[in-house]
């Protein structure tokens, strides 16, 4: 299992081609902005396989991948317009990749036609801070997920892994600065399984 974690640190970058610009305010971050870093990710692994059920650490690692966070205006439909100041995605490795997270605070779905908030955020004199409320998943609509693996049979780690989407955790936290001198963000949380709990340090 400790082998299988250590191959989460052979991600391939991110290829960004958004110019970087910070935003001041939120009134400015509501234009699309993007920054462009480095990302290191603390991970633990997980599994049920335990005294009884019971859940166990097997392993832990970190590693460095490519991220970007970027900002843009709020996301309205039918009326309605998300619980941000700005809308925002945060971005950690090849999207899809092993050990790559993929992090929004708000989505329209169509059908059936519905704006999906997942995200409360708050942006003050260069503060930004976010707590992940609702996954969605009832809908067939989960956007904040890690891509991660899974035994190919629960509990028999030595006869292979498969690729896994994981929604991540309500209460999974975000927070940081977002400045003209950068952005800096960290965070923390874990997946709806427990599988995975996780922190990322972002830094642009």
């Amino acid at each position: 299992m400790t082998k299988r974690l250590i191959t989460l640190g052979t991600l391939i970058a991110l290829s960004l081609v958004t110019a970087l610009v910070a935003p001041a305010s939120a009134a400015h971050a509501s234009s699309a902005n993007v920054y462009r870093g480095r990302a290191t990710v603390t991970l633990e692994s997980y599994d049920y396989c335990g005294s009884g059920g019971g859940r166990r650490l097997t392993g832990r690692t970190s590693y460095r991948a490519a991220a970007q966070f970027s900002t843009g205006p709020r996301k309205t439909y039918g009326g309605y317009v998300e619980r941000n100041p700005f809308t925002w995605l945060f971005y950690v490795g090849n999207i899809g990749a092993t050990g790559s997270f993929q992090v929004g605070s708000a989505a329209v779905a169509k059908p059936p036609g519905v704006l999906l908030n997942y995200w409360t955020s708050s942006y003050s004199s260069g503060r930004f801070t976010g707590r992940l409320v609702a996954s969605h998943s009832d809908k067939a609509t989960t956007y904040n997920t890690f891509f991660g693996q899974q035994d190919l049979i629960p509990c028999r780690s030595g006869l292979g892994t498969i690729p896994m989407t994981y929604a991540l955790q309500a209460g999974t936290r975000i927070s940081g600065t977002i400045g003209s001198g950068g952005a800096h963000l960290t965070m923390t949380g874990g997946t709806n399984e427990g599988f995975y709990a996780f922190r990322v340090v972002f830094s642009a």
